[in-house]
């Protein structure tokens, strides 16, 4: 339709460093993996279909970079497999381990704690602050394979969506803008657009089903049941 049209979509270039500072910890292994099926039995060179892990009542975490106002800006985002919903996020100047952890608690203080919370095995996701969250609100902590993209594909395929729906950065002038911006298009994302594999629902419409169906802990509460209070 785009080529009838005569429209043409600018390619966004996926150039950019990650951090080349060590992990404070170990990689866990990927706890979605055992979610994962060949796509083709009988050809096993041809990869794993990971789609079945939106089945694992887990998040994924991962950030990417936007380049406004002569200067880059990374975007971490934390979403939910099942309901696709953005559940939290952060933009800042730099790719650190705050951000990420900045953009996890942003998830937590609004949504109940999942089983599984998933990333790459950037130093951003493996700290110490990450691993000590986890563990005091009973999350196994995941990572995918290293240069296995595919293995958090939900999270490479958002921000693909969010980078397509964004306007063009260049109209951008400062950071401020960049920020509502997004904010904007993750409003829009969340409660608007509507997804054909949520049953044509929008992603907070199709969580708030689930939510109804299956109430679970928030986050303070589970603090609160595990010290006794």
């Amino acid at each position: 339709m785009r080529r009838l049209a005569g429209i043409t979509i600018a390619r966004r270039s996926k150039k950019y460093s990650r951090s080349r500072k060590p992990p404070e910890i170990a990689a866990p292994t990927n706890a979605l993996r055992h979610y994962a099926v060949f796509r083709d039995k009988s050809r096993p060179q041809d990869g794993m279909d990971y789609h079945n892990m939106v089945h694992a009542s887990a998040w994924v975490q991962d950030f990417t970079y936007l380049f406004v106002d002569r200067q880059y800006h990374y975007l971490a985002v934390v979403l939910d497999l099942k309901t696709r919903q953005v559940l939290g996020w952060k933009l800042g100047l730099r790719h650190t381990s705050d951000l990420t952890y900045t953009a996890l608690l942003d998830a937590l203080s609004k949504h109940p704690v999942p089983a599984i919370l998933h990333s790459d095995q950037g130093s951003e996701y493996l700290s110490f602050k990450h691993q000590d969250i986890c563990q005091r609100l009973e999350i196994q902590l995941s990572a995918s394979s290293k240069a296995s993209p595919w293995q958090n594909g939900f999270m490479e395929r958002f921000f693909g969506t969010l980078k397509d729906e964004l306007p063009p950065l260049k109209q951008l002038k400062s950071t401020d803008q960049l920020h509502e911006t997004i904010a904007m298009t993750i409003h829009y994302y969340n409660y608007k657009r509507r997804h054909s594999a949520l049953n044509n629902m929008s992603p907070a419409a199709y969580a708030a089903s689930l939510m109804a169906a299956t109430p679970r802990l928030n986050p303070r509460d589970k603090l609160l049941q595990k010290s006794g209070a």
